[in-house]
């Protein structure tokens, strides 16, 4: 039903249409789109305006059938839901509340606009008052920031950086903005003009060398004849107010290679960036007094250009969208009571991410690179006869012939990849193989017609027939030999150097941004068509909105080896896991490990003691990653290869994650069912807890688990929050109650881990892969304290099977006030406990250990 014509008491001219209303004011048509009960969708057209023809990439939700009441004032227009108020003002504001009037979020006027002029800077914009809350989300970012509120981002895909315009706020909303061009978030408002140049920019010279015929486009063979100290600025700053400022230096128009940018206030760092890979923009914060006179000092080296630096003032107070294409304000507001509810609810609106198989959440052995088949074989091989765990081993580029690009094996070097796999498989291991949408090998682009987006090498992979003939080139190669999953490589992309230049669905500046979706997409529809039964695993550099539907892992990019940048990685992953995409993992050790591996900080990355503690830390975080894989640069990263204690401590944390399988995989379901997270920041649990808003060196793992990760070296006690309630030490089982900062142990084969009272953490046998059988028993490990629960899966841990109900879980749930554990059997039918009984040891934390055999009638253990 539509209804046409003028809304009695309202100002402006509405249609009423089944699933909301069109808002008609003097230039500006307002779409409201009520998607479902917690779900509104905004689009904001200049009258007369042509829609855009872009495909909608993202969305999958389509509205549902909700009931909602419309009411009207002269100068209000309500829309209410089960779960929201929509209030739209006369001026065309929108304002958000929940049932209950309690205010979420309202747009404002100031930094709002749909321009005609498409030679402006941004083209869209829409902004929104900033109230009394913590933002995550929005992607990986290498500043550190945990807390997005105020700061400016430039949401740009880059090597190290992925761009997802979804935010989430602890006030119980989120918004994802609809626009696939380059976005800047949070304009900053001022500029930092400098006088005193110490030494001017100059065009970085740079020289591409060829290495045995084959032209790498990597670091390594980059030299540049840049000055130790080349664009350094100095000058004073007098804040007007006193509060955290935040920055944004714009360090150059293309990105580059090598350089270091660093902005200090009085000798303190805000922003300090100096790994291989340099973005474009780089963002930081800072309390500063009013009245008080700064030195400010800004080093810009290797750019072509001298830089800026801006800043925004503490009273900002706006939440900003910025894209610099497209003709309309598009967005959709996600309401939830909480972040977890907010996330939940975006992944209906956007898909939710598949089960991996079970092999995929054990250890992957990485490396740049194995040269060759025998090499990867010889490694594989005493990888199992050193009895380390684990269930994948990476093929890296360079595997093709000399002189081209793309995926096809030379056989000088690789004379038998299907006996490869076979030899692989016959050690339970599978093999992940490197490719990029870029291609240079004219007989695979003539024969697989494969179009590129021209001033590159990259595929349209906009268009849907290089699209499936992209993964079917794939397939021939990789697929067909036995591979089982692919790393999916510079999928940003950061190769078209013309952005105006044309894709299948319009100019590649309109739709960059989502261009790794479209690769995943690719992968995934092809290879669930060939291989039904396989579960897609694939690894990429580059995500967005919605990739997390496409059994897709992103990774951190090629970052260096220092106690900065593994700091970095936490925040970056958490906000990364806050955008709406589960799975993340990192370089353990980072990718650029030493003097030979193109990072001078570190000698020897087998004998220098200070990076081989690095190393533990940074593989103590891995273990508590989505995905856990180690690589490097130019590496063996074998774990024997470095000293005793490193081996010792990198065995026990494999183990303890081959341990927490039936945990991981567990999760890994509630991921799949319920939208849950497998790592997430304290402000995913604890949206109310202001203390842990900023906080980036902690983190939750599942539902039970609080991560601490060390990031200083030689450090051995971190301070950590607790958040309320009782902790229990998982080392030692020691008790500490929550709501306040406690110095714990932190020595070098350990890593500050903590389990919330209230918990059941199942807990399996040390295995060498994944899916080996044993004859020991799950231990079910209760943390009392508070009442528990947790549901046990269970599955084939290899097919999509389970999607037609070929699973079966376990509900455990335990009582404090009496002290029991009730076992029944829950949803699917996979296992038969009556013919085969499953034993459990029951453990009481601090208490007894009881052997139980399930046979899927209820079972209780008084413990």
């Amino acid at each position: 039903m539509i209804i046409v014509g003028c809304q009695p008491n309202f100002k402006c001219k509405i249609k009423k249409l089944d699933h909301g209303v069109i808002i008609y004011q003097d230039s500006i048509n307002v779409n409201i789109t009520v998607i479902d009960e917690s779900i509104i969708h905004i689009n904001k057209i200049i009258n007369g305006s042509t829609p855009s023809t872009i495909p909608d990439y993202v969305t999958v939700l389509n509205p549902q059938e909700v009931s909602w009441d419309l009411d009207s004032t002269e100068d209000l227009l309500t829309i209410s839901t089960d779960k929201l108020k929509v209030l739209v003002h006369s001026d065309g504001t929108i304002e958000y509340q929940t049932k209950d009037d309690k205010k979420l979020l309202a747009e404002t006027k100031e930094n709002t606009f749909v321009k005609q002029d498409t030679t402006e800077t941004h083209t869209v914009s829409q902004a929104f008052h900033a109230g009394d809350e913590a933002l995550y989300g929005l992607g990986q970012y290498q500043s550190g920031i945990m807390n997005w509120k105020h700061v400016p981002i430039r949401l740009q895909q880059y090597n190290q950086e992925i761009a997802i315009p979804f935010v989430v706020s602890t006030k119980g909303y989120g918004i994802y903005w609809h626009n696939y061009s380059l976005t800047d978030f949070n304009l900053p408002q001022h500029e930092i003009k400098f006088e005193n140049t110490k030494s001017n920019a100059t065009p970085t010279e740079q020289t591409v060398i060829t290495a045995d015929g084959e032209k790498e486009d990597v670091a390594a063979h980059i030299k540049t004849s840049e000055a130790a100290e080349k664009n350094i600025r100095e000058t004073t700053f007098t804040p007007k107010k006193t509060g955290e400022y935040t920055f944004l230096a714009l360090s150059d128009h293309g990105g580059r290679m090598r350089g270091e940018i660093n902005v200090s206030i009085d000798g303190d760092p805000v922003i300090n960036y100096s790994t291989i890979w340099m973005p474009r923009r780089y963002s930081g914060k800072k309390l500063l007094e009013a009245g008080k006179t700064y030195n400010v000092v800004f080093q810009n080296t290797g750019a072509k250009i001298l830089g800026n630096l801006y800043y925004t003032e503490p009273d900002y107070n706006k939440t900003v969208f910025s894209s610099t294409h497209g003709n309309a304000i598009d967005y959709y507001l996600v309401k939830g009571e909480t972040p977890e509810a907010v996330i939940s609810q975006y992944q209906k609106l956007t898909g939710k991410a598949p089960l991996f198989a079970k092999s995929a959440y054990g250890f992957w052995q990485c490396r740049e690179r194995y040269h060759n088949q025998e090499e990867l074989l010889v490694n594989a091989r005493e990888m199992r006869e050193r009895q380390i765990p684990f269930d994948n081993i990476v093929q890296d580029w360079f595997y093709w012939p000399k002189g081209t690009k793309g995926p096809e094996w030379d056989p000088a070097k690789y004379p038998d990849p299907d006996a490869m796999v076979s030899d692989l498989k016959s050690l339970d291991l599978k093999l992940m193989v490197s490719v990029w949408p870029e291609v240079k090998n004219e007989a695979l682009e003539e024969k697989y017609n494969l179009k590129k987006i021209k001033s590159s090498n990259y595929i349209d992979i906009y268009d849907n027939g290089v699209s499936e003939r992209f993964y079917r080139m794939l397939s021939d190669s990789m697929f067909h030999k036995g591979v089982s999953s692919i790393w999916l490589d510079g999928t940003e992309p950061e190769g078209v150097n013309d952005a105006t230049q044309l894709t299948a669905v319009g100019r590649f500046e309109e739709v960059q941004n989502p261009y790794s979706l479209l690769v995943t997409k690719a992968m995934y529809d092809g290879r669930r068509k060939e291989f039904p039964k396989e579960r897609v695993f694939n690894l990429t550099r580059s995500a967005y909105a919605g990739q997390q539907r496409y059994g897709a892992t992103s990774w951190s990019g090629d970052v260096e080896a220092s106690w900065e940048q593994l700091e970095e990685q936490i925040a970056a992953g958490l906000n990364f896991t806050m955008a709406g995409i589960p799975y993340w993992t990192h370089d353990i050790g980072g990718f650029f490990r030493d003097s030979k591996s193109i990072n001078p900080e570190f000698d020897n990355q087998y004998t220098n003691p200070e990076f081989i503690e690095l190393l533990t830390r940074w593989f103590q975080f891995g273990t508590f990653s989505p995905i856990f894989r180690i690589h490097g640069y130019v590496s063996e990263t074998e774990i024997w290869r470095y000293n005793e204690a490193f081996e010792s401590t990198a065995r026990k944390f494999i183990d303890l994650r081959y341990q927490l399988m039936p945990y991981i995989y567990s999760q890994a379901w509630q991921i799949t069912t319920n939208s849950k997270q497998l790592m997430s920041p304290l402000a995913y649990q604890y949206p109310n807890d202001k203390k842990v808003w900023g906080i980036s060196d902690q983190f939750l793992f599942g539902k039970s688990f609080m991560v601490g990760i060390v990031t200083q070296y030689e450090q051995r006690e971190k301070t950590m929050y607790f958040p309320k309630g009782t902790w229990y030490n998982y080392w030692t089982n020691e008790k500490l109650e929550g709501g306040q900062e406690i110095t714990v142990k932190a020595e070098l084969d350990e890593t500050p881990l903590f389990v919330k009272a209230g918990s059941i953490i199942p807990f399996g046998p040390k295995v060498q892969y994944a899916t080996q059988k044993t004859n020991e028993p799950i231990i079910l490990k209760v943390y009392p304290g508070a009442d528990a629960e947790f549901t046990l899966y269970f599955d084939d841990s290899e097919t999509y099977d389970y999607e037609n109900g070929a699973y079966s879980e376990v509900n455990l749930n335990y009582s404090e006030a009496d002290k029991t554990l009730l076992i029944t059997k829950g949803k699917g039918s996979f296992i038969d406990f009556s013919a085969n009984p499953m034993a459990f040891k029951v453990e009481m934390i601090g208490g007894q250990i009881q052997t139980i055999s399930f046979n899927g009638d209820e079972t209780q253990v008084k413990l």
